[in-house]
């Protein structure tokens, strides 16, 4: 444990004791019942005739352990003092001030003297103790806490392994398959056509083996994308770009490939950043991607771009089913797909969303989604400003 967790452990020890619990109450205490025992002693001392008595102080003892068992080592220590004050004036000096006449009346107040101590000595034994105890204690709650939350890692990363598995298995089965029978198809057709080829025929089959197989290295590339960002062997290749012409390039591409209507909203100054132009692309295209996928055929994809303090902001807003609250948090992670994503014929991984938020927070930037069911859902992206 560091000195700062052992200073924070003794102020929260400290702030838990009850108000009468505080030294300043000891010493405060300690005074009045110095006062009250030796008046006692003294009271005792005429009753049996005192100068027989050789130990003094005997009853002042009681105020030091009582101190010593409530108050702790620093006020005993405090009530020692008093309590051999109190016998040098009263006991030795007789009311007539604080001074020795001889070596004997040293030795009067010896043995008052080393028992205090030594009650004190084992009073700041047991608050040793017991705040060796405490801090065993906080030690082990913090030993536990860090097992139950690298128990919770582990459980995590073995659902996400499953989750792989199964996601895997299926996605990747389908192209195999797909592949291996138009492969075989060719083939029988090959066989009967005795010399003549159906060029017809075998185009078809070939398309099918092209479109596939870009699936399955897509997937692959995917999987390749997780597993480099988060162990850090992708190098960012971070230069200075204005981000509006990459939004402008990024929604032209896809208004072509998807006949979508999609608006672009720009601010009327450069926004600029130091990126990875291609990472940054890729996540603009995710984003956008998802927004045409997962929104009606006829409704409007709308991308703002917005300079905030020194951030560059960007939403990506679509008008489909949106996303339940419980589900927002989850959609980041990685293999996670919300349940209309999965009874829908959409094809995916669940990879995107994981990939783009490694990308931006790679880049000290942050992404996150707002949605409300029925009426859509809209994911920012904020990166820092050049």
């Amino acid at each position: 444990m560091t000195f700062e967790q052992r200073a924070e452990l003794r102020r929260n020890f400290t702030a838990s004791l009850p108000l009468w619990r505080h030294p300043l109450i000891g010493y405060l205490l300690s005074i009045l019942l110095v006062g009250l025992f030796g008046w006692g002693q003294q009271a005792l001392d005429g009753w049996i005739g005192g100068g027989g008595i050789y130990f003094a102080g005997s009853l002042l003892l009681l105020p030091v352990l009582f101190i010593a068992t409530f108050w702790g080592t620093m006020p005993s220590l405090f009530t020692v003092l008093l309590g051999a004050l109190y016998i040098d004036y009263f006991f030795i000096g007789y009311n007539q001030g604080i001074s020795w006449q001889h070596w004997e009346d040293g030795l009067r107040i010896l043995p008052f003297f080393i028992s205090g101590i030594t009650i004190a000595i084992i009073t700041a034994q047991r608050e040793r103790a017991r705040w060796q105890t405490l801090i065993a204690e906080q030690e082990l709650k913090e030993y536990a806490a860090e097992l139950e939350v690298s128990n919770q890692k582990l459980e995590d990363a073995n659902q996400t392994k499953d989750r792989f598995l199964s996601i895997a298995s299926h996605e990747l089965k389908t192209p195999i398959t797909t592949i291996r029978g138009q492969a075989q198809l060719a083939l029988r057709r090959l066989a009967k056509q005795d010399g003549e080829m159906n060029v017809s025929d075998m185009h078809t089959a070939l398309e099918r083996i092209n479109e596939q197989t870009v699936r399955l290295t897509t997937l692959i590339e995917e999987l390749l994308d997780v597993s480099s960002l988060r162990t850090g062997k992708t190098a960012l290749n971070k230069r200075k770009l204005n981000i509006n012409e990459l939004c402008q390039q990024v929604v032209d591409d896809q208004k072509l490939l998807t006949g979508r209507h999609i608006e672009l909203k720009l601010p009327p100054k450069e926004v600029m950043v130091s990126v990875d132009r291609d990472r940054i692309e890729q996540v603009l295209i995710n984003l956008v991607g998802n927004a045409v996928k997962y929104s009606p055929e006829g409704s409007v994809v709308q991308i703002c771009v917005e300079r905030k303090w020194r951030k560059a902001l960007i939403h990506v807003r679509d008008h489909g089913k949106g996303i339940a609250p419980d589900q927002l948090e989850k959609v980041f992670d990685t293999f996670y797909r919300t349940p209309d994503a999965e009874a829908s014929t959409k094809k995916g991984l669940g990879l995107g969303l994981s990939i783009s938020k490694e990308i931006i927070e790679r880049h000290e930037g942050r992404i996150w989604c707002e949605s409300q069911l029925g009426q859509g859902s809209e994911f920012f992206v904020e990166l820092p400003l050049k």
